[in-house]
């Protein structure tokens, strides 16, 4: 797996990107790699990008739902490239353009990052 970025993971005073770190009444249940807004995303390995998928309702913020085999997961805060969508794709491949989710959020604290988690 590589880092869809390239960057490492996101810790800053409005939260810490690691898997299982708190967030308040509950647990994040992802990782948060640093991104530069506009940046390419690469797949993080091997996988079928099944449909758009969004972290909010009424949201500009979007990502991914994506299938490797039996796991499945999302990825979200990039703006897909739409032409992928039920397709398969190689890790490395560029999967679409990130997003600023601090400027969404309204949180100049808070580093731009993209979400990547494996659903239980």
């Amino acid at each position: 797996m590589i880092s869809p970025t390239g960057l490492g993971i996101r810790v800053d005073i409005e939260g810490d990107g690691n898997y299982g770190t708190s967030r308040g009444f509950r647990r994040h249940n992802g990782i948060d790699y640093l991104c530069k807004p506009g940046q390419d995303i690469r797949a993080p390995f091997d996988m079928i990008i099944k449909r758009v998928s969004y972290p909010k309702s009424n949201s500009s913020l979007s990502g991914i739902a994506w299938q490797k085999g039996k796991s499945t997961g999302r990825i979200f805060y990039f703006e897909p490239d739409l032409n992928l969508i039920g397709n398969a794709v190689r890790e490395g491949d560029v999967i679409g353009i990130a997003q600023s989710v601090s400027k969404y959020y309204n949180l100049p604290n808070m580093f731009d990052h993209i979400h990547f988690q494996v659903n239980r």
